[in-house]
């Protein structure tokens, strides 16, 4: 019972994945298909009609087409409807509406388109296209993708289409060529930083696709050891589309065929981060003087002559003249009598 169980689950995976693989072959009448796509299922455009037929744009249908192509002989069974490629070789210079040209009213089989795809390097800071261009690092860009292949994901044009149909491819590698994954949208360790994917599988449904995630790159992002995530120099954004292994039919053609059918290059270059600068304080040179020799005049002393008594006074010793003996004696004389004064009394 649960080896049933497990075949019967393995049995709806199948079918559920078997679809989706070639979910985009099938094309509604009167759909676009583009040159170069493999193993289309044209049966329901052509809705029973064997030869188709296109006219210049500006002629009248009532007259011969321009040319026409039988896809199969009358009253005959063909597979080739189911797995018809839309080659080069056949079409090219045939754009535009085929039709039925065996029944009336002659109805639109499909409309053959010339694949294109660009890629370009979009400046959001100021909304303009800086492909190939230097510019600052800090610089908000994102890449945009304009194609005329976006009505192959519509499912008005092509009945079994699903979301997980999408045939673009974008690839963005650094100046050494490594390949980025993801991007950072600040420094490793800040608290807001985030780790995004990039946007590998674009799904355009427009003419015009722009990443949304562009503008949260920081170009100037730090990892876990300080080094500069995304150092300065050319990097390379890339797009490939395979709608239908539409590449295998542009792989014998040169690179120059290729670009703007199958694939899409566009770079773009950061500045290298300005070095510090340390701001000081002005020098003022001292220039060199030129040696001045002084010479030393030797300037006559006067002679003072010698000072005369007139002119200078000078100071005279005092000289004292001693006393007569008679009066030192007088004076003994009184002071003996003066003594014996006192004892009497």
């Amino acid at each position: 019972m649960q080896g049933k169980n497990i075949l019967f689950t393995f049995c709806l995976i199948f079918l559920l994945i078997a679809p989706a693989a070639a979910s985009l072959n099938k094309i509604a009448a009167g759909s676009p298909v583009f040159l170069g796509e493999n193993d289309v299922d044209i049966s329901s455009a052509l809705n029973g009609c064997h030869t188709i037929a296109w006219w210049k744009n500006g002629t009248s249908m009532s007259g011969p087409p321009a040319k026409n192509i039988t896809i199969y002989e009358m009253n005959s069974v063909s597979e080739k409807i189911y797995h018809y490629n839309i080659s080069p070789e056949i079409y090219t210079g045939y754009t535009g509406t085929w039709y039925c040209e065996e029944k009336e009213p002659q109805f639109p089989v499909f409309e053959i388109r010339d694949p294109q795809v660009a890629i370009m390097v979009w400046d959001l800071d100021n909304n303009q296209d800086v492909t190939g261009k230097t510019i600052p690092r800090a610089t908000n860009i994102t890449y945009r993708i304009d194609t005329n292949l976006y009505p192959s994901l519509n499912y008005l044009n092509r009945p079994n289409s699903n979301p997980s149909d999408g045939f673009f491819t974008v690839k963005l590698t650094d100046p050494l060529g490594r390949n980025i994954p993801n991007i950072y949208t600040g420094t490793y360790g800040r608290a807001n930083t985030q780790i995004l994917l990039f946007d590998t599988n674009p799904y355009i449904t427009s003419s015009t696709y722009i990443w949304k995630n562009g503008n949260a790159w920081d170009h100037t992002a730090r990892n876990i050891q300080g080094d500069m995530i995304y150092p300065p120099g050319t990097y390379t954004f890339n797009v490939t589309q395979d709608l239908n292994n539409m590449r295998e039919s542009y792989a014998s053609s040169d690179g120059a065929a290729r670009e703007g059918k199958t694939v899409s290059t566009a770079t773009v270059t950061f500045l290298s981060p300005e070095p510090l600068v340390v701001t000081s304080s002005p020098v003022t040179a001292v220039s060199t003087l030129p040696e001045v020799t002084i010479t030393a005049t030797a300037t006559p002393v006067t002679t003072i002559p010698p000072a005369t008594a007139t002119s200078i006074p000078v100071a005279k010793k005092t000289t004292y003249t001693p006393l007569p003996a008679w009066i030192a004696l007088f004076g003994v004389g009184i002071a003996g009598f003066l003594a014996v004064v006192r004892r009497n009394n």
